[in-house]
This record gives structure tokens, C-alpha cells and sequence, in this order.
């Protein structure tokens, strides 16, 4: 639970998600459990998980594309998910949030989107091996370093942290921090949280 001065004076917060996002926006977060301190420990980095916008206009609100671990209902599947930008930014599963743009024409952003919706469709499970050279699997930040590499865009820029042998037999993996710090990263902006009294 968090323990805000926020919340301490009996009041609700969520994410400020009012910004001027376009499709194909990463999304940043890091969570509160144990997967989360292990990527920001070997990273060094405040965010350990990754997604990417776009705008659904029949439900008429932001949704991210992500594949995330340990959220399927018990003895389904972790196929890549699809939901609300505000269940991504769940407080509960987000104690800190961020908003990022890659250097790309719209157009380029929206078909990286398109890629990732796909693959969602698809079924794709969370890739546990963490192996960047099989991609019928995915992780977070494989799934988004795909899409725009498809583009012609390593958003990476080469960047590789090394991970232990009990994550990846490939011995390295990208993190969220890769991405930030890749050169086709135009601006990573942090979330604030918005106050509301309880009913």
C-alpha cells in the first residue's frame, strides 16, 4: 500500500495521464514487487517495465500494449496484454510512472503500435528466457524494441545490460533504462499523481 500524505489524509490518488500522448508513446513504470527491484538493481535505473500507447476509440481511451509477467489469472496463459492505460498506471502496480517519445514521424510510431497490437492478438506469451534472438516469445522491452526496429530504428541504440545466467542463457537483455538512454529518444517525462477525496 502506499503510504502518501496524500492517502494519510484520507484522499485517493491516481496517475495524471492528461498529457499530449500520440500513438506509439512508451509507457514506464516500475512496480512494488520483487521482478521490478531485481531490473532497477542490475539497471541502476528508477523504471523496470515498459509498454506502448495507442488511443482506442471505441472505448475512447488510451490502452497499452505490454508483456508483463505474473498478472494472468491463475492457469492462463501470460499472453501480452491490452488494457487501460489506468490499470498500467494502477497505483497498486505502479509506484512511479513515466511517458516517453522516440524520435520517429507519426506514421512510423503508429505501425510500430500496429506491430505490437498484433502480436497481442496473436497470443504471444512472456518470453521467461529473456532471449532476444527468439521472438515467439516476448519480454517488455523486446516487444517495443521489435516494433520500431522494424521501422528501421534500433530505440536501443545498441545498449545491453548483462543479466545472470538464471534470467537469460544469452547472458545480456534490454532494460527500460537502454531505451531511455538509446539516441532515437526524444524526451522521457515522469507522471504526477492526482488527489481525490474518497467517497
Amino acid at each position: 500500500m502506499l503510504t502518501t500524505a496524500c492517502q494519510k489524509a484520507k484522499h485517493t490518488q491516481e496517475f495524471d495521464l492528461d498529457e499530449p500522448f500520440r500513438d506509439g508513446d512508451l509507457v514506464l513504470r516500475c512496480g512494488w514487487g520483487a521482478e521490478s527491484r531485481l531490473v532497477t538493481h542490475f539497471s541502476r535505473a528508477m523504471y523496470s517495465h515498459i509498454g506502448i500507447l495507442l488511443f482506442d476509440s471505441l472505448k475512447n481511451t488510451w490502452m497499452v500494449v505490454h508483456a508483463v509477467p505474473g498478472e494472468a489469472p491463475q492457469g492462463e496463459p501470460e499472453n501480452l496484454k491490452y488494457e487501460p492505460a489506468t490499470e498500467f498506471f494502477s497505483p497498486l502496480r505502479a509506484q512511479c510512472g513515466a511517458w516517453m517519445r522516440i524520435d520517429c514521424s507519426d506514421e512510423q510510431a503508429a505501425r510500430a503500435t500496429r506491430y505490437c497490437l498484433a502480436k497481442q492478438q496473436e497470443k504471444t506469451v512472456f518470453d521467461h528466457d529473456y532471449l532476444l534472438q527468439d521472438s515467439t516469445q516476448l519480454y517488455c522491452c523486446e516487444l517495443v524494441w521489435l516494433a520500431f526496429l522494424r521501422e528501421g530504428m534500433d530505440i536501443s541504440g545498441g545498449n545491453r545490460h548483462a543479466v545472470p545466467s538464471f534470467c537469460s542463457t544469452e547472458y545480456e537483455g534490454i532494460f527500460p533504462s537502454d531505451i531511455e538512454n538509446g539516441d532515437k529518444t526524444l524526451f522521457v517525462n515522469p507522471l504526477k499523481f492526482k488527489c481525490y477525496e474518497k467517497n
